[in-house]
């Protein structure tokens, strides 16, 4: 009796690229949720400088007051900036290394921009961390891109 070989087809996701799409999903998630959040609030910042807190604690209101001080241009120009990132991310997970730059580009304006727009603004070690250990992540992956 003849032994058939039949050749595994390749795994779409290798263990190379299973840690690169690991990353480009919790892009997906962040930069998502926070592209809605800064467009909704930059659309209808008005409606949010008008806002009762009542209900909030004095630092919750404190940090919205101080959030908000920055003006409809920071929300706006926020959630643009998320959205390349967003895309950068879509582009990466096609392995194409100009997505990188997107997003790497995006993510250090990102958190230059607040120290621009609100005065007094300290940028949260954590904050810092995470987009450079994205941002190292993602550049482990350069060598697969094309």
């Amino acid at each position: 009796m003849e032994e058939q070989h039949n050749p595994q087809p390749e795994p779409s996701i290798t263990p190379q690229t299973g840690l690169l799409k690991f990353l480009c999903v919790l892009t997906f998630i962040g930069s998502g949720l926070a592209l809605f959040a800064y467009f909704i609030i930059g659309a209808f910042y008005n409606i949010f400088l008008s806002a009762d807190m009542g209900a909030l604690g004095e630092d919750e209101k404190e940090l919205i007051k101080m959030m908000l001080s920055a003006g409809r241009t920071f929300f706006l120009l926020s959630a643009f900036l998320y959205c390349i990132s967003l895309y950068g991310a879509i582009m990466m997970w096609k392995l194409r290394k100009t997505g990188f730059h997107l997003y790497t580009t995006a993510q250090i304006i990102l958190l230059i921009l607040p120290l621009v727009f609100i005065h007094g603004f300290r940028m949260p070690f954590a904050t810092i961390l995470v987009t450079v250990v994205f941002i190292f992540g993602y550049a482990t992956f350069l060598k697969s891109m094309k």
